[in-house]
């Protein structure tokens, strides 16, 4: 809003804010105390070391309306003059909206909306340690299973190469003479080598068909053993792991 209104005008303007006679006293203080606050008569604008005497009169007309006026404190202005105020300078009169109030609404809203948000990363990292535990422990189980079964087969195995090697009769064997190993003694080197595997490289004896390549190839570098033995590998290595058919 721009331009030019009267003394009477600006009462109305401050109306919703002001009564007429506290109306009447800002437009005054404001005339003689702020320079910015133009004084206009018949489209001349008033000097402010004149406008310091200046004294807006409001008046209640005889049908009920409220009038005002410029007058002066001393010589130089007089009622019934062309007197005009600046309309931007008047509504800058009224009580301006309590910013303080809106900017701390606003960073309550925004205080509120960076709780929410921790409170949600806080259950994103809680749900997300729960189920590292539960895979942790699950690892941890499966760990202690395969260790369980290594130690269980180190121990059968040493037990069949314990049966194997004694016997019932007290004089000695003589001792074999060096040499190529016989394919008979395949289930011995299995049974060592197995022992040996389950002390050194655990994680060898969790898959079965894998341990089975292994032992084959094992056994032909040992002894040559180029048969398809594949079927009775397996078996005794199921009977020296203790796992069961499916």
């Amino acid at each position: 809003m721009s331009g030019r209104c009267s003394p009477t005008e600006a009462l109305a303007l401050l109306g919703p804010d002001f009564s007429p006679m506290a109306a009447a006293d800002e437009m005054m203080q404001a005339i003689r105390t702020n320079s910015s606050f133009r004084l206009w008569c018949d489209g001349v604008l008033i000097k402010p070391h004149i406008a310091v005497s200046a004294k807006v009169v409001p008046t209640l007309e005889a049908d009920g309306r409220w009038t005002a006026d410029i007058e002066s404190t001393g010589p130089g202005l007089a009622r019934g003059l062309p007197w005009e105020l600046e309309i931007d300078d008047v509504m800058a009169l009224r009580p301006q909206p309590d910013t303080r109030a809106e900017a701390m609404q606003a960073a309550a809203t925004a205080a509120t909306a960076a709780a929410e948000a921790a409170r949600a990363e806080a259950a994103t990292a809680r749900a997300e340690s729960e189920q590292a535990r539960a895979v942790l422990q699950a690892a941890t189980e499966h760990v202690e299973k395969a260790q369980a079964r290594a130690e269980a087969a180190e121990a059968r195995a040493d037990a069949m190469v314990s049966d194997m090697t004694i016997s019932s009769d007290p004089e000695p064997e003589p001792r074999r003479r060096p040499g190529p190993k016989y394919k008979d003694d395949w289930p011995m080197l299995v049974a060592a080598e197995t022992i040996r595997l389950a002390r050194h490289q655990p994680e060898m004896l969790e898959n079965l068909e894998a341990l089975v390549r292994y032992m084959h190839t094992f056994l032909k570098e040992e002894i040559g053993w180029m048969e398809n033995n594949e079927k009775e590998i397996r078996e005794k290595l199921r009977f020296l792991l203790n796992i069961k058919r499916k």
